[in-house]
């Protein structure tokens, strides 16, 4: 049941990527998805002009927001265009009922916050908050009761920006909103728990009843960030939830990955480190987890199962884990990947082994983010499987044909 749930909430989210630059850029944004360079080029551009012009809006300037943090190396050339929009935005006034409902969109006036956050201009969002509040105050009378998400979205501004540009103040999960703004560093997360909000979660997800997109971009968002288990790595004792949240940390690291279209120094030679298949992905895996996991081994051989000589991909023997490692190509569908885990975790977990739980991570050639809940969901329902990961290919890693290795 939680599968097709996530699945019908991952559709309705996608959706609204279809309802303009807002909109797009606050699904990146929440989800951690990357813009591909050019893209982001074109957009911030089309982004900075409008803001330039009499066509200016809130929602243009809550884009640009957006993007600046989604991709900070990209965003320097068009930090002035959103240091100008900010100033426009703050001589508005809202006028009417529906003229201030417009002008304090929650996604809207959240896109601006996160903006001025990755500027890093303290002034400026002081002012932005000295603006923000009586404006909210406002415009909350007005939010029915039904719309939550939206009165949780405003409270979040109105905590977040008090605090102050370089602070980072501890955080109770007890929302979707509060959930993503500790999912995007913009908070710490409070080590009071979340129980009580990972059911409240869970029931509203396996209802799919959503009256707006954005509440399912919110829901998703926050469901992801509650299945990675933690927020902070415990390097001195690291558990199996530790071993998860770097792997599923990978995806973001990723943009820096060495992809070189022409030489950087004089005596250097450019280089693309291509990722082609299964053993690229576990060499990868391995240099990232061997300083934080010493006793980490690959291609270990397990007890034979009749005729069959299983080999683990890594293991972790202190956690008695083993990270199976998979390379998705486009041509395959999910549910082939789900039966080949199934069989490998029916023969590494035979009675008598050492292991007792399989962590599956998966490189995806073909970028199907659309998939990942159903997929992972599926894999989920394998008994002793934890915390599957996808990590998509990047999308400036075009490669030339490849085998199926």
């Amino acid at each position: 049941m939680l599968r097709e749930a996530l699945k019908s909430l991952g559709d309705h989210a996608e959706g609204l990527k279809q309802h303009g630059a807002q909109s797009f850029a606050f699904y990146q944004w929440a989800l951690g998805i990357p813009v591909p360079e050019e893209q982001f080029g074109d957009m911030a551009q089309g982004l900075s002009d409008e803001l330039a012009s009499g066509a200016r809006s809130v929602h243009s300037l809550a884009a640009l927001g957006f993007l600046l943090n989604v991709d900070p190396m990209l965003s320097d050339p068009f930090n002035d265009a959103f240091r100008n929009g900010v100033e426009w935005l703050l001589g508005r006034t809202g006028g009417s009922q529906t003229s201030l409902a417009a002008l304090m969109h929650p996604v809207a006036q959240t896109g601006v916050l996160v903006g001025l956050l990755e500027l890093g201009d303290q002034p400026l969002l002081t002012r932005f908050g000295e603006w923000f509040g009586p404006l909210s105050q406002r415009l909350k009378a007005a939010i029915p009761h039904e719309e939550g998400w939206r009165l949780d979205l405003l409270w979040m501004i109105e905590k977040r920006q008090a605090v102050g540009v370089d602070e980072k103040r501890p955080l109770v999960v007890d929302s979707a909103a509060a959930a993503i703004y500790v999912a995007r560093d913009m908070a710490q997360a409070d080590d009071a728990g979340n129980g009580e909000f990972a059911a409240r979660l869970l029931g509203r997800i396996k209802s799919a009843q959503y009256r707006d997109a954005e509440e399912a971009v919110l829901d998703l968002a926050a469901y992801r960030y509650l299945a990675s288990g933690g927020d902070d790595v415990n390097l001195r004792a690291p558990s199996t939830g530790d071993v998860a949240l770097v792997l599923q940390r990978l995806s973001s690291a990723l943009r820096r990955w060495t992809w070189e279209d022409s030489k950087k120094t004089p005596n250097s030679t450019a280089q693309k480190w291509a990722v082609e298949h299964e053993y690229h992905f576990q060499n990868l895996l391995y240099a990232i987890l061997a300083p934080v996991f010493p006793d980490i081994r690959d291609e270990e051989w397990l007890a034979s199962v009749g005729h069959k000589k299983p080999r683990a991909d890594l293991v972790l023997p202190a956690l008695r884990l083993v990270v199976e490692v998979k390379y998705w190509r486009a041509k395959h569908p999910p549910q082939t990947l789900i039966s080949q885990i199934a069989e490998d975790v029916s023969l590494y977990l035979k009675l008598g082994s050492p292991y007792t739980k399989v962590l599956p991570v998966i490189w995806d050639e073909g970028r199907r983010t659309e998939q990942y809940d159903y997929l992972i969901a599926g894999l989920l329902e394998i008994r002793d499987v934890v915390s599957p990961t996808v990590v998509p290919q990047p999308a400036f890693m075009v490669l030339a044909n490849t085998d199926d290795a």
